[in-house]
């Protein structure tokens, strides 16, 4: 009678990693750069804004035993302004880089790194699923469509950004600089827009049907 073979145990499933070190390094920086967008523009719509920041300088100066006329308050916020849209510029440049980047990995990466292949996997899961599984596979496809836009507003923010960069610099675009700088501000707002619902959806995930979505996003697996 020949021997039972005996029993091999299956080696470890090697841990999933569903975020490479590039595609995390772009997320985050990403993320950090946008913010420091909305940031300078809070300072310049609320901090330095001189409506509310000339009575501001006028008091600070008059507990000096100082006076300060408005239209000198006026200059003081226009230079410090001038300081924050020095600041908005180099990061956007930063951003348009970063946006470079992410369409170039999205061209020449390995196909796991690649959104188009994420959206694509996502949609047929979505048409193939049996109706048990229709709400899961649906959740799948609406946060897939969410970061669809919030790619297409971080191409239209980085192109009229760099448009209104050079406005005063190529006639072409100083021509248009009033409508692309009210696409501009709309885009800010939709992705203002997309921040709050993304970071609402990543925690309701994390909390609900995918514990860990935000370690790995971290550590990558």
């Amino acid at each position: 009678m020949a021997p039972l073979p005996v029993p091999v145990e299956a080696p470890a499933a090697p841990p999933v990693h569903d975020y490479s070190a590039p595609l995390r390094v772009w997320h985050w920086g990403n993320a950090l750069l946008v913010s420091g967008q909305l940031a300078t523009i809070l300072f310049l719509m609320v901090i330095v804004n001189p409506r509310s920041a000339v009575p501001e300088f006028q008091q600070a100066m008059s507990k000096e035993g100082l006076a300060l006329s408005e239209q000198q308050g006026r200059a003081f916020a226009h230079i410090i302004s001038d300081r924050i849209w020095d600041w908005h510029i180099a990061i956007g440049l930063a951003l348009a880089a970063f946006w470079l980047l992410r369409v170039l990995l999205e061209l020449r990466g390995p196909a796991e790194m690649r959104f188009s292949t994420r959206l694509l996997l996502v949609a047929r899961k979505y048409r193939l699923a049996p109706p048990a599984d229709k709400g899961d596979a649906r959740h799948a496809l609406f946060a897939q469509t969410t970061y669809a836009l919030f790619y297409a507003f971080l191409t239209v923010m980085v192109f009229t950004g760099l448009a209104l960069t050079w406005a005063d610099d190529v006639e072409f675009l100083h021509r248009i600089e009033h409508p692309v700088s009210e696409v501009h501000s709309v885009t800010m707002y939709l992705i203002i827009g997309f921040f709050a619902v993304h970071l609402g959806g990543v925690v309701w995930s994390e909390i609900t049907s995918d514990h860990g979505l935000i370690s790995r996003m971290i550590g990558g697996k």
